[in-house]
């Protein structure tokens, strides 16, 4: 899907977007500035929008600053939120609190329904015409029997053992979805781990950092991957697409082992690739003894046993849907990488 291609109904429309500071929603709003829209930029803070210029510098769309209206407001304050959104016709929801901290589980669970909540009875509330949720993967359930992939008909049937992103984003995709049966039009993006340029503390960010430096340990994992750039182009195009009203989208390039990324990264970063595979087990022994340490010298674990689970977990995600209503095409995960390592080289020179 081109851009040439695209409808160019969106020019047309009053957009608002929330995250646009951070990695997914300031590439969206680059790519909607780029199709020639004008984007009302909800923030909470004026002071945290670094991301957004260099972003909108990186895809050549600095030009077309002029084009934001700033509206600073707190989501989750539903009065000025309405005001934000009164005459907003398209609303890009990316806001979201993405750490896999444990002493943040409760904090991000609370944060990112609260958030959806109230811009869904906003948006109820405002008559907007059509809600894009920026969701993930995380909120999917397992492969049904007979199938190899998880796809969007994958429903998770209980959260128990998942991360409290994933309950969170569970949660708030639940809450779109009650407000699709309460009257909201909305489409549901599920990227999987998105790889771009941003906040080198953000979790995929840290997990490009981690896979560049030499490493000799790699666990036998599974992934779907996706560039960032192609998160904004889908999410925008499906806002385009009568036919996506109403269904949740998968937004994957491809499916990778640790070991295969860890090995690109290295060979991008000009280091051998890691060569000893570390599973399941030796993980949860060293986990156990970092809980001894931190017990005895006070001494923060490294591990998880959520990180564990993700570090171990082989999930592969068909992205049949997205390529076939729009014709969707995926950035090779190799190039993205590239991309990605040498701008951060460049930033930590």
């Amino acid at each position: 899907m081109k851009q040439s291609e695209m409808s160019g109904v969106l020019q047309t429309k009053r957009i608002a977007v929330t995250g646009g500071t951070g990695l997914i929603g300031s590439h969206l709003v680059a790519e909607l500035l780029k199709r020639g829209c004008r984007v009302k930029l909800l923030v909470r803070d004026m002071r945290r929008i670094g991301q957004l210029r260099e972003t909108l510098s990186r895809m050549g769309a600095e030009s077309y600053y002029g084009r934001i209206e700033f509206c600073e407001t707190e989501l989750n304050n539903p009065h000025t939120l309405t005001s934000a959104l009164t005459d907003i016709e398209v609303v890009f929801h990316c806001a979201a609190l993405v750490t896999l901290d444990p002493e943040e589980d409760e904090k991000v669970v609370l944060v990112n329904t609260e958030i959806t909540t109230h811009v869904v009875n906003a948006c109820l509330r405002c008559g907007v015409e059509l809600l894009v949720h920026i969701s993930s993967i995380a909120t999917l359930g397992e492969c049904r029997i007979g199938q190899n992939t998880v796809d969007e008909m994958c429903i998770l049937s209980n959260p128990v053992g998942r991360s409290s992103y994933s309950v969170s984003k569970i949660y708030a995709e639940n809450t779109v979805q009650r407000g699709m049966v309460e009257g909201l039009r909305a489409v549901i993006v599920n990227p999987s781990v998105v790889i771009g340029e941003g906040d080198l503390n953000s979790s995929s960010s840290r997990l490009v950092a981690y896979a560049m430096r030499r490493r000799l340990f790699y666990t036998n994992g599974v992934k779907g991957y996706v560039d960032v750039r192609d998160v904004a182009r889908a999410a925008v195009g499906l806002a385009e697409m009568p036919q996506a009203i109403g269904k949740r989208f998968i937004v994957s390039a491809e499916n990778l082992t640790f070991g295969t990324l860890f090995s690109m990264a290295a060979r991008i970063s000009g280091h051998w690739p890691p060569l000893i595979p570390v599973g399941r087990r030796v993980l949860t022994g060293i986990y156990k003894v970092e809980k001894l340490l931190n017990k005895w010298f006070g001494r923060r674990p490294i591990l998880s046993e959520t990180l564990i689970a993700n570090a171990c977990d082989e999930s592969y995600y068909d992205n049949s849907r997205m390529k076939n209503l729009v014709g969707f095409t995926y950035t090779p995960i190799r190039e993205t990488l590239e991309r990605v390592i040498h701008y951060y080289k460049r930033q930590t020179k």
